[in-house]
């Protein structure tokens, strides 16, 4: 018998192939989350860079283990120096497997979207988030820039008159006037963990009109007046427009 007859086969490890299928579908979702966009759903934009060197990396873990998958013999001999027939094997349980498979598993089952007026939980705070950065002009300003304006000022009175032109989603509490409503916003200042939602005030004849969720375009005034129980800056609004959901729809503090 010749020596090749003499050679046992190894087992297919389809415990390995599924850990090289996930670890390059971990690459490729990354990668996919890059090139759509769609990463801005999830994280601040200045750590992107994170992200390219994350599917980078499991690119190369999955070219690692798939050489391993294709090359048994020459894997084992790297890493055992005794007799072959000896050999002990240390082999991923399917359990492992599925539960690091269950996250790319709901990243392709569930749409990527922005967070909405349904992750508002516990009001919208009207507090600025993070340190003030260069003061913009009242037209250029948006939901964060104004209640940066708002905390350093003594006297909401200070913005009387002053004109706005904001956008953001409607969000309503039971102690908001009829006619009056927040435009809120998330900010984000790592990712949507720590997604924060902030709002100004608004007072609209036709406010009613507006779907809680739905984005405006808003430009009014401010005067300051009372909105449930204090008096604030609150927008009187000369123009409402209803867009749709910006291609950026966080503030990054």
């Amino acid at each position: 018998m010749t020596a090749a007859r003499h050679k046992r086969e190894e087992p297919v490890d389809i415990s390995a192939w599924a850990k090289s299928l996930i670890l390059f579908g971990m690459g490729i979702y990354l990668t996919l989350l890059i090139l759509t966009g769609n990463l801005d759903n999830y994280i601040n934009q200045r750590f992107a860079w994170l992200v390219v060197v994350g599917a980078l990396l499991f690119f190369v873990l999955g070219l690692t283990a798939l050489n391993r998958s294709l090359n048994p013999e020459r894997s084992d001999h790297d890493h055992h120096h005794h007799d072959h027939d000896h050999h002990h094997h240390y082999h991923i349980t399917w359990d492992i497997l599925l539960v690091v498979a269950f996250p790319l598993l709901l990243a392709v089952l569930i749409p990527s979207r922005s967070l909405g007026i349904e992750a508002v939980n516990g009001g919208v705070s009207l507090n600025p988030v993070g340190v003030a950065g260069v003061t913009r002009s009242p037209l250029d300003r948006n939901i964060l820039d104004w209640l940066r304006e708002f905390d350093r000022a003594s006297t909401p009175a200070q913005f009387n008159g002053t004109p706005v032109d904001v956008i953001g989603f409607v969000y309503r509490e039971p102690i908001h006037p009829e006619n009056g409503f927040m435009l809120a916003r998330f900010t984000m200042s790592c990712c949507v963990a720590d997604a924060f939602p902030i709002g100004m005030p608004v007072i609209a004849d036709d406010a009613g009109e507006y779907a809680a969720g739905g984005w405006l375009r808003l430009r009014g005034e401010l005067k300051a007046s009372t909105f449930g129980a204090d008096i604030l800056p609150v927008v009187f609004a000369d123009s409402i427009e209803r867009i749709d959901e910006p291609r950026q729809p966080y503030l990054y503090p």
